[in-house]
């Protein structure tokens, strides 16, 4: 199997790595550049992410009428290779998790719609979103199947009652991705839901501790008690909140 790289692709991972050794790993000998959370300040990163804006490198993974690089799957393992040799560099390129899975998600399957309304502030920068799919025991984690969160439709809306947790970059994220059951279905009964933190009845019960450093917005642990909203806002349907099941349980992985 021969694993050469496209010169193109190539080049951009090298400006890649040049802009990690220059610019970011010299920052982390400074402790005044961390946050509380042992990651980067805010205020330096936004600094960092203007200059890699400035450098072409913003956002590789989106198409570039999107404003982003436009590099496939496997340029893309190239520059992440690049970028996490510095715990800086993922969210100085826009390309971190979560926010790097939902605009691909949204890129994949959203609606012109739904991507200007959703997509489109992330790929800018102007917002962060979170992953909503892990649920307190006997709720799912890395097995949709056994996801407890149901959205039921009434009329023109859909009501979801739920109850997430260990969602990582919930306190700093403004759009939601939520997974919740819409039939019985075991594989195929299930909807991605897009909603803002401000939807009614959304809240944040709290900010899970966990060893080591955090990506920003730590793990939260959403809920709310019902919200609705129109259909044709998020993927395959609606966008809206959740409502709290809470177990009692403690934390577990």
């Amino acid at each position: 199997m021969d694993f050469t790289l496209d010169p193109a692709i190539d080049d951009v991972r090298r400006r890649v790595r040049r802009f990690v050794d220059d610019r970011l790993i010299p920052l982390e000998a400074d402790r005044a550049n961390y946050d509380e959370h042992e990651n980067v300040r805010e205020d330096v990163l936004s600094a960092m992410r203007s200059q890699a804006r400035a450098e072409g490198l913003w956002a590789l993974q989106m198409p570039k009428a999107r404003g982003g690089g436009g590099l496939s799957f496997v340029g893309m393992a190239a520059c992440y290779e690049e970028m996490n040799r510095s715990i800086f560099g993922p969210a100085t390129f826009n390309s971190a998790a979560p926010d790097d899975g939902t605009m691909m998600v949204l890129e994949r399957v959203g609606t012109d719609a739904q991507q200007e309304r959703w997509l489109r502030p992330i790929v800018d920068g102007k917002v962060r979103s979170a992953f909503a799919m892990t649920e307190p025991h006997p709720g799912g984690g890395s097995d949709p199947a056994m996801i407890r969160t149901t959205a039921e439709r009434r009329g023109d809306k859909w009501v979801v009652h739920g109850h997430k947790w260990f969602i990582t970059g919930a306190a700093a994220a403004s759009h939601f991705l939520l997974i919740a059951r819409t039939s019985d279905d075991a594989r195929k009964g299930h909807t991605a839901f897009m909603y803002h933190r401000d939807q009614p009845g959304s809240r944040l019960l709290r900010r899970i501790p966990i060893m080591g450093p955090e990506e920003h917005g730590g793990h939260g642990e959403p809920s709310s008690r019902v919200s609705r909203s129109p259909t044709g806002i998020a993927c395959s349907a609606s966008a809206t909140a959740s409502r709290s099941r809470r177990s009692g349980s403690a934390p577990h992985g």
